[in-house]
Parts: C-alpha cells; sequence; structure tokens
C-alpha cells in the first residue's frame, strides 16, 4: 500500500518513450470508491503551482509505481473525456467519518492505495493536524488511528460518512501492508498489466463519490443552520460564545437628552 499523498509531486516517466511527462498533481478517484480512475500530471509548473501543461492519464496506462517514479506506458494514454467530471482524492479528504453506534472517528486525512493494481484500500483517520488538535484540547476523547476499509458499506453525505462500527482497522497503516500486497501479487503473476485489468473491471456498488463542485448549494432559510459535528471541547467553547454573544449591550449616555445650561453672564 502506499498513502495518496505520497503520489502527489512524483515524477512521471514514459517507459517507451523514455520521457519525463510531468509530476501528480491529483488523484482521479472512480465514483464508486473502488480504486484509481487516473492521475492529474502537470509539467512546467511554476514553484508556486500556477502554469505549465496539464493533462490526465487514465489509470489503465499504468505500469508501475516505484519509489521515486510512476511509469506508465505512453502508447496506451487516451484522454477521457470522463476524467474530467470524476472526484479527485481532494474531494474525499476532510469528511467527517462516524460509526453506526455513534463512535467519532475523525477527519479523513489520506487515501491507501494498492500500488499494484490501483484499488482503493482504505481512508486514514486519526493521523491529521486537525485531529491532532482535537486530542490535545479534549485529552478525554477516545483517540483513533487507522483507516477505515473502503469495501466496507459507507453511506456518504456531503460533510459526514457513516460507516459499520467493523469497518475500522487500527494501527500503523503499513502494519497490513505486506499481507495485503503479498496476496495481490501471486494473482497477479500471470497478469502483465494489472492497473489496466482493474480499470476495465465492473463496479460492483453503486457511486458513493462526487466531486465537491457537483453538490448543489444549500437553500436559504430563515431559520438557524443545524451545526456541525463536534467534540465535546469544541461544543463547550461554541456555546461560550453565544452566551457572550447573548449579553445586552450597555450604551453610553445619550448626550443630546441631557438638559442644556447656559453659564450665567458677569
Amino acid at each position: 500500500m502506499i498513502k495518496g499523498s505520497q503520489l502527489l509531486g512524483r515524477a512521471v516517466i514514459d517507459m517507451e518513450a523514455a520521457e519525463r511527462l510531468g509530476k501528480i498533481k491529483e488523484i482521479i478517484v472512480q465514483r464508486d470508491g473502488e480504486r484509481v480512475a487516473g492521475f492529474v500530471v502537470v509539467h512546467g509548473e511554476t514553484i508556486v503551482g500556477t502554469g505549465g501543461q496539464r493533462r490526465m492519464i487514465p489509470a489503465s496506462a499504468v505500469y508501475s509505481i516505484g519509489p521515486d517514479a510512476m511509469t506508465v506506458r505512453g502508447s496506451s494514454i487516451q484522454e477521457l473525456a470522463e476524467l474530467e467530471n470524476l472526484p479527485r482524492m481532494s474531494d474525499i479528504i476532510g469528511h467527517k467519518m462516524i460509526t453506526q453506534s455513534g463512535r467519532l472517528l475523525g477527519l479523513i486525512d489520506d487515501m491507501l492505495i494498492n500500488r499494484a493494481d490501483g484499488s482503493i484500500v482504505g481512508f486514514v483517520v486519526g493521523a491529521g493536524v486537525r485531529n491532532k488538535l482535537e486530542n490535545i484540547f479534549n485529552p478525554q476523547r477516545s483517540r483513533v488511528h487507522g483507516y477505515v476499509r473502503a469495501d466496507a458499506d459507507l453511506h456518504v453525505g456531503n460533510e459526514l460518512i457513516v460507516v459499520p462500527d467493523d469497518a475500522l482497522i487500527e494501527g500503523e497503516p503499513g502494519a497490513h501492508e505486506h499481507e495485503r500486497e503479498t496476496a495481490t501479487a501471486k494473482t497477479d503473476e500471470a497478469d502483465s498489466h494489472p492497473w489496466e485489468q482493474r480499470a476495465l473491471a465492473e463496479p460492483t456498488r453503486p457511486s458513493i463519490w462526487k466531486r465537491r463542485r457537483d453538490t448543489p448549494a444549500p437553500a436559504q432559510s430563515e431559520t438557524r443552520a443545524e451545526p456541525g459535528l463536534r467534540s465535546e471541547t469544541a461544543r463547550a467553547v461554541e456555546n461560550y460564545r453565544l452566551a457572550e454573544q447573548a449579553k445586552p449591550e450597555t450604551l453610553p449616555p445619550d448626550r443630546d437628552s441631557e438638559p442644556i445650561t447656559t453659564a450665567p453672564k458677569d
């Protein structure tokens, strides 16, 4: 397995033409959340992340993901229009996960990918800065460190994801890497292009992910919006802030209402 964040910025090499195509800018995900659909690759981008040439490489063209670069077969690169409308990894990061029994797992910080064929293994929770800050300011909160299986029965909303209680795999994700990749390697011995085979496989479940730009804007309402899911510490801070706002404002005396007196003449 490899984290999606570790792929961002990695070089992309056309192994047939022996040319560098650029670096990975974003990871494209299939709507069913089962596998990687492709990559957004940029070439000639400035140090501040602007400019350069941008292209999309489908997952079917990937040959291998190595420690320093991702190699692709240039003859298999096709510009697929549907890749533009598929969700990105950045559309998944930031969702809050909660179990069916009501345990808050935290925010999705990263995505785990099987480097052998592009399958999505799971979604990392508890490792990001925001999750760590929650633990510092709320020591009583149960700490979660691990990942939620991507093949679990996930119910995805605009901001929240409800997951089965047994979907969480606790511990360092790398601890389970060897056994999973060993099993995948055995099935791929007779298949020279596992990324292509996985990309062409039929989905086994309906779409659950979408691009954030596809999410309709919430309807305007005069009623106060329901607050988002927060930890106990965050709720206490919010309640204090609301109490301060509710205090009546004291105004200085209105000088216009004071009686006007004239100084006596000598």
